[in-house]
């Protein structure tokens, strides 16, 4: 047991963290999203990640993704997995610098518990969340979690098997900058969802 678990347990009871530790997560995006949600699921137990991006990090990221100066140009799968794994030197993090498909869809999460959508690209979080939502149990996308003037409630709202989290309004391509209080807040939404159902803990 590493010093991470063994600092979980002074706030999880061993058979939580052994729970936990048996869920897998895919995650589609290494940006805002997918690179704090990550960072947050790891730091809560979860070891068993597998993440798709093709983007290197690029300046405009930094205001709010986890990445630094010095790492720009860099592909963010790669820099996500060391950060994990920095956290959790135990973590089982697969990761994958490609763009996502359909075509390519099946060859991802296979037997995963979770899956995550985070990307920023509207068109691709529709089309990953409806490709996805007939093959596995449990969703969870991040939809509205931009604006700067304009700040509708953020929130989680289940339809069918895909939980949704943010205002579900606002797009950061219309006029409303993506900064980091909000874009972090949705993420720890998504993780926390991950975390309740793994717990069977009543999502409000």
């Amino acid at each position: 047991m590493n010093i991470l678990e063994q600092g979980l347990l002074r706030y999880l009871k061993p058979e939580q963290l052994s729970l936990i530790q048996s869920k897998k997560i895919g995650i589609g995006g290494a940006g805002g999203l997918g690179s704090n949600c990550a960072m947050m699921l790891v730091r809560t137990g979860f070891k068993h990640l597998e993440i798709i991006d093709q983007d290197v990090i690029d300046a405009s990221n930094l205001n709010r993704q986890q990445y630094f100066g010095n790492e720009v140009g860099l592909p963010k799968v790669e820099v996500t997995k060391k950060r994990l794994l920095d956290i959790n030197p135990d973590a089982d993090v697969l990761i994958h610098q490609t763009q996502w498909n359909e075509a390519k869809g099946g060859q991802f999460f296979k037997g995963y518990d979770f899956i995550v959508e985070a990307f920023d690209i509207v068109d691709w979080k529709y089309r990953f969340v409806q490709y996805y939502a007939p093959r596995f149990s449990i969703i969870i996308s991040g939809v509205g979690m931009a604006g700067l003037t304009q700040k509708e409630p953020m929130s989680v709202k289940k339809v069918g098997n895909v939980y949704i989290c943010g205002d579900r309004t606002t797009d950061s391509h219309q006029g409303h900058p993506p900064m980091a209080p909000r874009v972090t807040a949705c993420a720890a939404m998504m993780a926390e969802v991950v975390l309740d159902v793994t717990l069977g803990i009543k999502i409000s």
